[in-house]
């Protein structure tokens, strides 16, 4: 894992100022190079072949070709060896260099792993930038006076404006909805993310996109059983593959199925020395802190029934507030979801005992354990009943009235993942703010998805979208923040083509979620996984941001951007209603806030 950074043309300084600005995603080492009309920079997280011959950019013999790569390939050793590679180095981005020597960029589905590339050839002056296909590693570029500019964060793009870019209103609008930043936009006018599962290719202000699928065929399941049978072997192949290190391995461990099955796997192959981490906040008892630590009574539970050595980091307001800036300038593109600031401290805490964590991210997406996928399920098997007959439905499956009116569509997908307009027309100034972006955005994916299942429409959406642009750009932004590296072997490219070959219907009932993978791991995990129902790992923001969080919020209401941008007053009864118990108004807040240390962190810090 590692900070990538580069661009067409010759400039040292432009190149080092890039390369600083991600220092905190390699802190083993820094590399360097300026020549045949390229700049290439890299900060090292060395986790495969630590020595100096691993070091990035890695040129080939004659210094015709030269790579960039951040991630890790988990099947490099059997390529390697399929290919009959004589390599120097003990390292994955080796056998990637050799294999665009012998096959051009052809070699991309055949990878498993995590990864954002760039690969600059010499002998033609040509680029080409590559991302894994679940977009677990971030990648952006722009185009600065006719050059490729390319690098694993927003803010190393922009050390390399003369100017600033414009703010993309846009993407600040979905922003303001969806508490997140989709890409492949940014808020940055003209910076955009490279499109998981995408090759770019430019050359002298050419270029050519291309899109590639994994080279994997699904492990064949036929029915239920068959699956309960046969994909803990594959989960297992998955998560032994995602233990392949140089340097020690942990698991951020929650108290809910996804982690725990990881972990399942995990002491499988680690009989001794396993570390897992996880958090407990405080709260009082009026503050619910039963509800909120849940999650860490669990997760202990679960590391005494494999006997891992456990480690629990206790959070308070206190600690939110003062690690609040370095999440925002972590984070790169705000994000209000409050487990960031969580994971930014859960990480520090994990870096003193290991280099890579591996995480339950991505179960929901792939075996429906998301509520809003039984939603779906309802009002696509009720669309032929009276609407008065389906708003009883609706309420006894606890789902709100006006629900049962949608279709299972891309407005059913707003409606659940996105704020309502009203709350951003009543904060905005100006007429900059668009609700209907959001509309747009849903629209355009579900066109592209071109699903007749509209369940499984939900869960691609989620796969293509939140878990991209929200979930994993935060684990990584906070994992990277301490140069410790992320791994998730749910999105392992075999579990994910054999979870996308099973019918939906497996996973999600009127009343039942992730029902198949339930079936599965329940009789092999401890028996406290089986009686727990889905919650959510998340600190109590709306209570701290009341009491020693609240001058976060005030230094937000002073921002200078925030008062070009946003009808302060409102925001200040917002605040205040809240703060008083009067009316909730956390969502708007965390979104106010995390934009306006985005803003003095990122946007305007050089």
């Amino acid at each position: 894992m590692c900070g990538i950074a580069g661009f067409a043309g010759e400039d040292r300084g432009t190149i080092e100022r890039m390369t600083d600005a991600i220092r905190h995603r390699g802190p083993d080492g820094v590399g360097i190079d300026v020549e045949q009309g390229a700049s290439l920079g890299h900060r090292r997280l060395a986790i495969l072949d630590p020595r100096p011959e691993g070091n990035q950019p890695m040129w080939n013999e004659n210094r015709s070709v030269a790579i960039l790569l951040n991630g890790e390939i988990f099947n490099y050793r059997e390529l390697r060896e399929r290919e009959g590679f004589a390599c120097r180095t003990g390292t994955d981005t080796e056998v990637l260099l050799k294999l665009y020597e012998r096959h051009g960029m052809s070699f991309l589905p055949r990878l498993r792993g995590m990864f954002a590339l760039a690969i600059y050839d010499a002998r033609s002056r040509t680029w080409h930038l590559a991302r894994d296909t679940s977009g677990i590693k971030p990648l952006y570029r722009t185009t600065i006076d006719g050059r490729l500019h390319f690098a694993s964060e927003v803010r190393s793009l922009l050390r390399a404006f003369p100017s600033k870019p414009q703010l993309n209103l846009r993407s600040l609008s979905l922003y303001v909805r969806l508490q997140y930043v989709p890409g492949p936009e940014t808020l940055c006018e003209g910076i955009e993310s490279v499109v998981p599962g995408s090759a770019v290719e430019w050359h002298e202000g050419r270029e050519h996109v291309t899109h590639f699928t994994p080279d994997v065929a699904p492990t064949a399941f036929p029915s239920p059983g068959a699956f309960r049978e046969g994909f803990p072997a594959l989960m297992d192949d998955a998560v032994r593959e995602h233990l392949v290190s140089d340097k020690p391995v942990g698991l951020f461990l929650s108290g809910g199925m996804d982690s725990t099955i990881v972990l399942h796997h995990m002491a499988r192959h680690m009989p001794s020395g396993l570390n897992t981490f996880t958090m407990r906040f405080e709260a009082t008892r009026e503050e619910d802190a039963d509800r909120f630590n849940a999650d860490a009574k669990l997760a202990a539970l679960s590391a005494a029934h494999y006997r891992t050595t456990h480690h629990e980091v206790h959070m308070t307001a206190q600690d939110c507030r003062a690690i609040y800036r370095d999440t925002a300038r972590a984070l790169d593109l705000p994000n209000a979801d409050s487990v960031a600031m969580a994971q930014a401290l859960l990480s520090r805490t994990a870096k003193k005992h290991v280099d890579v964590i591996l995480t339950g991210a991505g179960g929901d997406e792939l075996f429906g354990g998301y509520p809003r996928y039984r939603i779906a399920r309802l009002l696509h098997a009720s669309r032929a009943i009276p609407a008065s007959v389906r708003a009883a439905l609706a309420h006894l499956a606890g789902v709100p009235a006006d629900i049962c009116r949608l279709a299972p569509d891309a407005r059913l997908a707003t409606r659940l993942l996105a704020r309502p307009p009203r709350e951003g027309r009543a904060i905005t100034k100006d007429s900059w703010f668009d609700p209907d972006a959001t509309d747009a955005l849903s629209a355009d994916w579900y066109d592209r998805l071109h699903q007749s299942d509209p369940v499984r429409a939900l869960m691609e959406f989620d796969r293509h979208v939140w878990l991209v642009d929200e979930s994993l750009k935060l684990t990584d932004a906070t994992t990277m923040s301490s140069g410790l590296e992320g791994r998730v072997p749910f999105l392992d490219v075999r579990v994910v083509a054999s979870a996308l070959a099973m019918p939906t219907s497996w996973h999600v009932g009127w009343r039942t979620t992730k029902r198949l993978l339930k079936e599965t791991y329940f009789p092999v995990l401890p028996p406290h996984i089986r009686a727990l129902h889905k919650a959510c790992f998340f600190p109590p923001m709306a209570k701290w941001i009341r009491r020693e969080a609240a001058p976060l919020v005030e230094e937000a209401l002073a921002s200078p951007r925030i008062r070009e941008l946003f009808d302060v007053d409102a925001l200040r009864t917002v605040f205040d209603k809240h703060v008083r118990h009067e009316a909730y108004g956390y969502h708007t807040l965390a979104t106010i806030t995390q934009l306006a240390f985005w803003f003095e962190e990122v946007y305007d810090a050089h």
